[in-house]
């Protein structure tokens, strides 16, 4: 009946471990929790009562067995040799199997004394073996198991002179949970309830054998009840448990204090309050400095009352069940009335049975008016004012949508100031810009509410109408801009004349398409100034014939690709230490036709045929090749920047093509960088989005071209894959001037490296440039003021002379 018991109980301790085990899966709980169950398994044994001899050996063989496991297993719970699988091999083979093998022996009728004092030997002396190589600089702890080893030796000697087989079992058990004794008193850094009953326990358990030994033979009549023996297990098991609880307890003080050091010491405002009422609980000291409110105030006050006046609810995000890692930004107002714009993260708690939340402020006042400025700049001309391109280009988009919808007529002016190069020379480019001012003032003074007028270009305007009832509204509005302009410019006492060209497109009349528009009022503004200036000129038929000069570019775009009549030239992109960083593979023709213009003006022509597509095609393959073979030749691997077009990357097989191209050349992904426009980040190109995903996942990095020219989705910017932002060459030609670019390079710089991203600036041409951006902390540069780009021979010599003065591709 008590094995019975005994092995309910140790059922009940080998459940409780394995729960233990469920909630705190460490490798010490895991070795206990085997070590118990091995006793599980001993008690087991000890339930049957076989009749015959071999069945009795084989239970007094798995007993052992089972006690000498329990014995291993507490051993590797050690902290020595947790984590480490080399280590449980050790002590498996130093001392498990010795002791196994000892034990199996000494259970076998008629063994052999000689091999049971091999086995019993080996195990002694991988106990030994297995305290110097672990423990040697401890001194202290070997100075207590190497007596524990040596009486150990003596008594299996004398047992084994004596022919008592049976001792030899008891000496290898003692040894067994002595050794566990002492290593385990040993490791404890402080001495708890748990640790003490522990030691104490095992120290007990292991002087059963030694104990009972010794009864034996000075009262050999005396009759001990055998639970007596097994109570040690039962303080060991209580012991541990004991030890893991005030773990837990010791943990979670330890979590208390860095919670109190984290939440009273944080710069940043932070408050505990509850969910139902919104009432704040506590505030820290960062809270009371920011909002101005005492702590004794906050204990009166709840979230609604730091909210602007006029708003009496709280935001569901305030009573949410799920943690809020960020949200806002919200408008909260310190006790001086001034509003602060807050981002809050949140985290849900049950304090004492109350539903409350723990809530961290990040005062965003200042990067929200940046983010504003920068918005505001990234879809207005700094200089006018006045709407840039992207978005005059937006909204013509809605006003033809507008117009198709219910009938309506619209017109587009295209403006161009006549001999605006000849008031720079003469006057300075500071009377010159107050020139574009002045015109985009009094342009401005006479048009509705409704129209648009933007700054396109360098002294290029564009002007919208957006609803005219008839054709000849849109020539009484030019005049009435040329008659704007009549009356001279005022200038440090000097008198300008100004004067534009107009060229007008009506809608539908004149096209049914944006760029059919544009292309045509351009066409009629340039017949304009070719006829002299300060004059209007509709678009007519004869002026769209003139207009397909676009359809010769595409001709000789399709014939240049048909007959390999492209290259690359690279130019070089240099890290302010002046490294070389990577090149810009820029395309050039040797078509007669298109060689005699920019490739500004035939690359859009090719957006808007759809040839950019093979054209960037062949690109990323001339680039590859080029590569590989500059690697072929002995030259380390050098990053390579190629622009791409929204239209690729709206074509679903693009980023298998660009992979496929790698592999043809074994090129590794990171020698490639994307340089993708401004307009790619725009909310509907959501396929792009995806495949600049999936190409930054191989490894390609990517670049936003000519940052701050064009309208980007700075709310999307950062989540992009996106490591450098490419400022235009437009903001770096006027950095060094009065009142020029510096405030809007400072603020692109400084918004680039709050997302973790790289900048690079354009168009750098002079030292002064150099200077203010090395001052602006600005990562890497490119312009003539280094390297014009080169042809690719040119650029293999070059990147030979600049071996040693390379960033490597990572």
């Amino acid at each position: 009946m008590n094995q019975v018991i005994d092995f309910l109980i140790v059922i009940f301790v080998v459940l409780l471990f394995a729960s233990i085990y469920r909630k705190r899966p460490t490798e010490r709980v895991l070795f206990w929790l085997l070590g118990w169950f091995f006793v599980l398994l001993h008690f087991l044994g000890l339930l049957f009562h076989p009749t015959g001899v071999t069945g009795q050996t084989v239970q007094d063989i798995a007993a052992l067995w089972a006690l000498i496991l329990c014995g291993v297993c507490f051993v590797l719970s050690l902290e020595v040799f947790r984590g480490n699988a080399v280590r449980w091999v050790a002590v498996l083979y130093l001392i498990g199997i010795p002791w196994s093998a000892a034990v199996t022996l000494a259970a076998l009728p008629h063994t052999s004394p000689a091999g049971l004092l091999v086995c019993a030997c080996a195990g002694e002396i991988g106990t030994l073996i297995l305290a110097i190589a672990f423990y040697r600089t401890n001194w202290k702890l070997l100075s207590a198991l190497l007596p524990l080893i040596a009486a150990c030796s003596v008594w299996l000697v004398v047992s084994l002179l004596h022919g008592d087989v049976n001792a030899v079992v008891e000496v290898i058990l003692t040894q067994c949970f002595s050794l566990n004794a002492v290593l385990f008193s040993f490791e404890q850094r402080r001495l708890t309830a748990g640790t003490g009953t522990v030691s104490l326990a095992l120290y007990a358990w292991a002087a059963v054998w030694a104990l009972g030994e010794v009864l034996s033979r000075i009262a050999p009549d005396l009759v001990v009840n055998a639970e007596i023996w097994n109570l040690p297990k039962y303080f060991v098991a209580s012991g541990m448990i004991l030890v893991l609880l005030e773990e837990e307890i010791h943990s979670a003080k330890i979590a208390s204090e860095q919670y109190r050091l984290l939440f009273a010491g944080n710069p940043h405002p932070m408050w505990m309050y509850d969910r139902d009422t919104l009432a704040f609980l506590q505030v820290n000291d960062a809270a009371v400095t920011h909002y101005g409110y005492t702590k004794e105030e906050f204990q009166r006050m709840t979230l609604l009352d730091v909210q602007p006046d006029g708003c009496s609810e709280a935001p569901m995000e305030l009573r949410t069940t799920e943690p809020k890692q960020l949200s806002g930004p919200w408008e909260h107002k310190r006790k001086d009335g001034s509003i602060v714009q807050a981002d809050i993260a949140s985290h849900p708690l049950i304090l004492e049975g109350r539903e409350v939340a723990f809530a961290l402020m990040q005062d965003v006042t200042e990067r929200q008016r940046l983010h504003k400025q920068l918005v505001l700049q990234a879809h207005h001309d700094i200089l006018t004012g006045l709407p840039n391109r992207a978005l005059f280009e937006e909204r013509m988009k809605r006003t033809l949508a507008h117009a198709s919808e219910y009938g309506h007529q619209s017109a587009l002016l295209c403006l161009d100031v006549d001999r605006f190069k000849q008031i720079n020379d003469t006057y300075g480019h500071v009377a010159g810009d107050l020139c574009l001012k002045e015109i985009a003032q009094r342009l401005g003074e006479r048009l509705r509410s409704v129209d648009t007028l933007a700054r396109t270009g360098g002294e290029e305007f564009a002007l919208l109408l957006y609803d005219i009832s008839e054709s000849s509204e849109s020539e009484r509005v030019a005049e009435a801009m040329l008659d704007a302009l009549k009356p001279p410019v005022q200038i440090d006492g000097f008198e300008i004349e100004l004067a534009v060209s107009i060229g007008i497109a009506i809608y539908p009349e004149d096209g049914e398409t944006a760029a059919g528009l544009w292309r045509d009022a351009d066409t009629a503004m340039y017949r304009a100034k070719n006829r002299g200036g300060a004059q209007y000129v509709r678009v007519s038929k004869a002026i769209s014939v003139s207009a397909s000069e676009a359809s010769d570019v595409e001709v000789s775009l399709r014939r240049a690709l048909k007959n390999g009549d492209f290259e690359i030239h690279y130019q070089p992109q240099m890290t302010m230490d002046g490294q070389l960083y990577g090149l810009e593979a820029l395309v050039r023709s040797r078509d007669p036709f298109l060689q005699k213009m920019s490739p500004a003006r035939f690359i859009p022509i090719a957006e808007e045929s759809g040839l950019i597509v093979p054209l960037g095609n062949w690109v990323l393959e001339e680039v590859c090749r080029q590569s590989r073979e500059w690697m072929n030749d002995g030259l380390p691997p050098v990053r390579v920047a190629v622009n791409l077009s929204p239209l690729q990357l709206t074509r679903f097989d693009f980023s298998k093509k660009v992979m496929d191209t790698l592999n043809r050349h074994k090129l590794s992904p990171r020698i490639l960088e994307f340089e993708v426009t401004e307009s790619t980040l725009m909310p509907e190109t959501g396929h792009a989005f995806d495949q600049i995903e999936v190409l930054a996942r191989m490894g390609i990095r990517f670049s936003v071209d000519d940052f701050g020219t064009g309208y980007s989705s700075l709310g999307r910017l950062h989540q992009l894959p996106v490591d450098s932002l490419k400022i235009d060459q437009s903001f770096i030609e006027r950095i060094a001037e009065t009142k020029g670019t510096y405030p809007i390079v400072q603020a692109i710089i400084s918004l680039a490296h709050s997302l973790g991203m790289k900048v690079i600036a354009e168009g750098v041409e002079n030292d002064e440039q150099m200077s203010q951006l090395r001052l602006l902390g600005c990562d890497r540069i490119q312009g003539f003021f280094f390297k014009r780009p080169l042809p690719a021979a040119q650029a293999t010599e070059y990147l030979r002379s600049m071996e040693g003065l390379w960033h490597a591709v990572a």
